[in-house]
């Protein structure tokens, strides 16, 4: 009688190569690339995000900036390191398309490293930047079609937020925030209806004031004429950190 064992080891050697046919392994590799792409690169990204907001570095465009850079760089990453996995499971002896997984997963690991620290070690903190707070108090109510602006050295600096809100009292009150900046200092606070100035608030602030606790003492206007009676303001300063 023949012996049987032979055709087992056969069965067994086609089998075996069975489990690895080259279309099963591409979809397995361009799986684990993705997997390890998609995790890794949202997780370096909202690391980075985080750890810029930890130091308190930069502006919003500069965190974001530095955040898709570190989440392509650690899409490369992941996606190396899920490749290197793949080819682990599936290629036991060691390989040159594993080493070389291995390898680009760890420059790209050292290359997150690297951009974190230059990052913390060139980005400036966050600008600090001085803003004019205003409120103003007038007499009776019709005043919202009233425009409100700083006079500043070279222009008119418009107000990032003006309110206007009727009072108990009958009175009207508007408040009014102006960004201040080193270049020029605001001169004076206008209240103007259409291209007429009903009051003119003489201020002579500096572009880099210090901060102050409190608002001022109620300012009547430069002059009074008929508009203006009833019109005062006062005013503080804030410095703001932008982002």
């Amino acid at each position: 009688m023949s012996d049987p064992r032979p055709f087992r080891s056969s069965a067994r050697s086609r089998s075996s190569g069975s489990r690895h046919h080259p279309a099963l392994v591409l979809a397995a590799l361009l799986v684990a690339a993705l997997a390890g792409a998609a995790v890794a690169g949202l997780a370096s990204r909202h690391g980075a995000l985080a750890f810029a907001g930890w130091l308190d570095l930069g502006r919003s465009g500069d965190r974001l900036a530095f955040a898709a850079v570190m989440g392509g760089i650690g899409a490369a990453a992941g996606a190396a390191l899920g490749l290197w996995l793949a080819l682990s499971r599936l290629s036991r002896p060691a390989s040159i398309a594993r080493g070389a997984a291995g390898a680009a997963a760890a420059l790209a690991s050292v290359s997150v490293a690297v951009g974190y620290m230059a990052f913390a070690l060139t980005t400036p903190p966050p600008p600090i930047q001085p803003f004019l707070l205003v409120q103003l108090r007038l007499e009776g109510e019709g005043w919202t079609d009233l425009a409100l602006a700083g006079a500043g050295t070279r222009a008119a600096i418009p107000p990032l937020d003006l309110h206007w809100r009727p009072d108990e009292d009958g009175a009207t009150t508007a408040e009014a925030v102006f960004p201040m900046s080193e270049a020029g200092g605001v001169r004076a606070v206008v209240l103007r209806r259409g291209d007429g100035e009903i009051a003119r608030f003489s201020l002579d602030l500096p572009g880099d004031p210090p901060a102050t606790a409190r608002f001022s003492h109620w300012l009547t206007p430069d002059r009074r004429p008929d508009a203006a009676r009833g019109v005062e303001m006062r005013f503080r300063i804030e410095r703001r950190v932008v982002r």
